[in-house]
C-alpha cells in the first residue's frame, strides 16, 4: 500500500481534535514594518519643529476678519468702519433708554391708577 500514489484512508487512521485550530495572524512582512515606521518617522519630522509651544486656532471676531479680509490690511478703513459700528451702537443704546424711561413712566402711571381704582371700589364696597 505506501507505494500506490492513491491510497485509501479509512475512518480509523484519520485523528480528530477536540479543539479547533488556532488560527493565529500571519506577522506582517518587515518591509510593510519598515514602511510604516519609515512614514510614521516623517510624519513626526513634518510635524516636529522644534518648539514645544503649540498655539491652537483660535475664534476670530468678526472685526478682525473684517479688517484682514474687506479692509485688506488698511488700518484707516477699519478704524473708519470701528467708528461707524461705535455711532451705530451709540445711537441704539440712546433709543433703548429713552424706551425704558418711557416705559417706566407708564409703569408708574398704572400703579396710580390701580391704587386710584382700589380706593375708590373700597369706598363702594364700604358704604
Amino acid at each position: 500500500m505506501g507505494n500506490n500514489p492513491t491510497q485509501e484512508l479509512a475512518t480509523d487512521d484519520t485523528k480528530v481534535d477536540d479543539k479547533a485550530p488556532s488560527t493565529k495572524p500571519v506577522p506582517p512582512s518587515t518591509s510593510a514594518v519598515n514602511t510604516k515606521t519609515k512614514a510614521d518617522a516623517e510624519r513626526e519630522q513634518l510635524f516636529d519643529d522644534g518648539s514645544s509651544d503649540v498655539h491652537t486656532p483660535r475664534k476670530k471676531s468678526t472685526q478682525e476678519i473684517l479688517t484682514k479680509y474687506k479692509f485688506k490690511g488698511d488700518a484707516a478703513a477699519a478704524a473708519a468702519h470701528t467708528k461707524q459700528k461705535l455711532m451705530e451702537r451709540q445711537e441704539k443704546l440712546a433709543r433703548i433708554t429713552e424706551q425704558s424711561a418711557e416705559l417706566e413712566s407708564e409703569a408708574e402711571n398704572f400703579a396710580t391708577l390701580a391704587q386710584q381704582i382700589r380706593i375708590n371700589m373700597e369706598k363702594k364696597w364700604w358704604k
